[in-house]
C-alpha cells in the first residue's frame, strides 16, 4: 500500500501547485533552446532583413557564420573568434566590446538549458511520484497538472503578446537591461557586425517563433486535459445508463 497521510497529501498539492509554474518555463526554455539552434531561423533572418547587403558579407559566408556561432553557443570555449570575408577581405568578425558581450549570451543561454533540465527534471520526479502515491489516479492527476500549466503557459504569452504588440522595444530594452550587468550590449550597426547580422526585427521575429512553439505545445496540453475530461463524463454515463438499464 502506498502512503496516504494529511502531510503527503499537502506535499503532493504543493509540489501539483509549483508544477503548473514550471510547465510554462519547460515550454518557453525548450523553445528558446530550439531557436536558438535553428539554423532554419538563422537563414531566414539573413534573407528577411538582406544581411548580405548590410554588412558585405557573402551568403554562403553568412551562412558558415551562423553555424560557428551556434557551435559557440553549445561548447566550451570561453570566447568565440571568427574571421570572415567581409567586402572581400578576410577580418576579424567581431570587436573586442562584441566578443565580451557574446561570453555574455552564452552565459544567458547556459542558465536556459539549465533551468530547462531543472523543469523537465522536477516535473518528471512529479510524475513518479504521482504514479507511486496515486496508482489508478495517476494518469487523471497527471493529465490535470498538464492541463493547468497549459493554461497558465496562454496566460502568460498572452499577457506578454499584448506587451509586445504595445511596445516590443521597451520590452527588448528592458530586457537587456536587467539580463546583463554591463552595457556592452549597446552596439552601433555602423560599426559592429553582430547588431548588423542580428538586428531587432529579427529578435522580434524569435520572440514569435518561441512564443508559437510554447503556444503550440500548451494547446496540446489543454486539448489532451479536454478530452481526458470529457471521456471520463462519457464513461461514467455510460456506466450509469448500463447500470439504470440493469435494475
Amino acid at each position: 500500500m502506498t502512503p496516504d497521510t494529511p502531510a503527503i497529501r499537502f506535499a503532493l498539492r504543493v509540489a501539483v501547485a509549483v508544477a503548473i509554474v514550471a510547465i510554462p518555463i519547460l515550454l518557453v526554455t525548450s523553445g528558446l533552446r530550439f531557436a536558438i539552434n535553428a539554423g532554419g531561423l538563422y537563414e531566414y533572418g539573413f534573407d528577411r532583413y538582406n544581411i548580405s547587403l548590410r554588412t558585405g558579407i557573402e551568403r554562403e559566408e553568412l551562412s558558415r557564420i551562423g553555424g560557428e556561432i551556434r557551435d559557440y553557443f553549445n561548447d566550451d570555449s570561453e570566447l568565440i573568434d571568427i574571421d570572415a570575408v567581409i567586402y572581400g577581405e578576410l577580418v576579424p568578425l567581431f570587436t573586442e566590446r562584441e566578443i565580451i558581450h557574446m561570453k555574455d549570451v552564452k552565459g544567458l543561454i547556459q542558465g536556459v538549458y539549465l533551468f530547462q533540465w531543472i523543469t523537465l527534471g522536477y516535473l518528471s520526479m512529479l510524475v513518479a511520484a504521482y504514479a507511486w502515491l496515486r496508482r489508478k489516479e495517476a494518469i487523471g492527476g497527471i493529465v490535470r497538472v498538464g492541463f493547468w500549466g497549459g493554461v497558465s503557459t496562454l496566460l502568460i504569452i498572452g499577457v506578454l503578446g499584448i506587451g509586445s504588440l504595445v511596445g516590443f522595444e521597451s520590452l527588448f530594452l528592458a530586457f537587456h537591461q536587467l539580463s546583463f550587468a554591463n552595457d556592452f550590449w549597446r552596439l552601433n550597426p555602423r560599426i559592429h557586425n553582430l547588431i548588423a547580422m542580428f538586428p531587432e526585427p529579427f529578435f522580434r521575429d524569435a520572440t514569435l517563433f518561441v512564443a508559437l512553439m510554447a503556444i503550440g505545445q500548451a494547446l496540446l496540453l489543454v486539448s489532451v486535459g479536454i478530452g481526458w475530461r470529457v471521456s471520463r463524463r462519457v464513461g461514467i454515463e455510460r456506466g450509469g445508463d448500463e447500470g439504470g438499464g440493469g435494475g
